[in-house]
């Protein structure tokens, strides 16, 4: 019983940590973006030194983070 409500709270830790990072790497994704405006026009070290740059790989990083929150955690489903 104590196991099973253990396994219970440990997914829902895992899936607020998932929606949280899933969430704020939208936020920097999105801030990147903005920052980065117009994006279409810069050669790619124009890009790289922009402003919204690291902004905008952190927000990748995270959300990358997010959708493998379960691996990182070695929590297996069996």
């Amino acid at each position: 019983m104590v196991k099973n409500l253990d396994r219970e709270t440990e997914d829902q830790v895992l899936l607020w940590m998932k929606k949280i990072l899933l969430l704020a790497g939208g936020a920097f994704v999105l801030v990147g973006i903005i920052r980065q405006w117009p994006i279409a026009g810069k050669t790619y070290m124009q890009f790289i030194e922009g402003e919204g740059y690291l902004s905008l790989m952190l927000g990748l990083i995270m959300i990358v983070l997010g959708f493998s929150v379960r691996l990182l955690a070695g929590h297996n489903d069996d």
